[in-house]
């Protein structure tokens, strides 16, 4: 399979909506780890970062998408 086919597969398959509802999906238990991390001793907040910029950038996404009538 060559790298084409993968991108064409991608883009026919992959939309917006499903890819925030994804970045959503992976950003709540990653900032609810990196919360715990950072309350408990550890260096959690790199993990917070990651988790808290997939889930608001996933949100914004959803809530940016257009309704369709």
């Amino acid at each position: 399979m060559d790298g084409r086919s993968i991108t064409a597969w991608a883009r026919r398959n992959i939309t917006e909506r499903r890819l925030a509802v994804a970045m959503v999906v992976a950003g709540t238990p990653t900032t609810l780890a990196g919360v715990a991390m950072y309350v408990l001793p550890g260096s959690g907040f790199p993990l917070l970062v990651i988790g808290l910029s997939l889930l608001i950038t996933g949100l914004a996404m959803l809530g940016a998408a257009r309704k369709s009538p």
